[in-house]
């Protein structure tokens, strides 16, 4: 059963993967050539002054990308599950409610993750090459909060989704703005860094509101 439901969530995405992808990797590429643009139109001491003395994030288009990613992949996910009353159909399969919910969300996380880690290994790869391991070494923790960004993102969009009543979307839509807009505060390298175990919180917290729009989606006439 959960070979199938990961199988049904990869041909019903899998053409938005290819999407999102290709929109990623284009979008790093362009990073690329800005970097090299800069490097060629100024002098590289003075780009590479911003870099490493004055925490200009070179690679901070990419943020919005990786958000926008998820959310596609949430809504391609579960909008024709909506609309299609397919949710309703597979609630009474024999697998359960929870279960059901886990492998789907993990099928559509799994898939983001990976565009998102194409990502990180091309701007570390570009990075490296231009500037100094101590620049390149702090691209991961820089793009971390971006990437739980991203998950609490498609969480909201799934649960929103699930949400059976429109003044709790209207909430829930507030409050999930307010939570992911936490992760882009800041700037330079490395901001969110001392903050990560409590944004971490949010992951788990964000599952539960989609297991629980899902209880009450069932119980509204599944």
């Amino acid at each position: 059963m959960i070979k199938s439901i990961m199988l049904k969530e990869w041909l019903k995405l899998k053409w938005f993967l290819y999407g999102c992808l290709l929109l990623n990797i284009g979008v790093c590429f362009k990073i690329l050539l800005d970097i090299r643009q800069r490097l060629h139109a100024e002098h590289a001491e003075m780009v590479w002054y911003q870099a490493i003395h004055l925490h200009s994030v070179l690679y901070q288009d990419i943020r919005f990308v990786i958000l926008a990613t998820s959310l596609v992949l949430a809504a391609a996910q579960f909008v024709p599950e909506m609309l299609g009353r397919r949710m309703r159909i597979a609630l009474h399969l024999p697998i359960g409610r929870n279960r059901l919910v886990t492998w789907s969300m993990l099928s559509g996380l799994l898939f983001f993750s990976f565009v998102t880690l194409a990502d990180w290994l091309f701007v570390f790869s570009t990075i490296r090459f231009y500037f100094p391991e101590e620049v390149a070494a702090v691209v991961l923790p820089t793009m971390l909060p971006w990437y739980l960004a991203g998950v609490v993102g498609y969480c909201a969009t799934t649960c929103i989704l699930l949400e059976t009543t429109r003044s709790r979307r209207v909430f829930l839509s507030i409050v999930f703005t307010i939570v992911v807009s936490i992760f882009f505060s800041g700037h330079g390298y490395s901001w969110l860094v001392p903050a990560l175990p409590l944004l971490i919180v949010c992951i788990p917290l964000s599952l539960l509101s989609v297991y629980e729009s899902a209880r009450r989606f069932q119980q509204r006439g599944a």
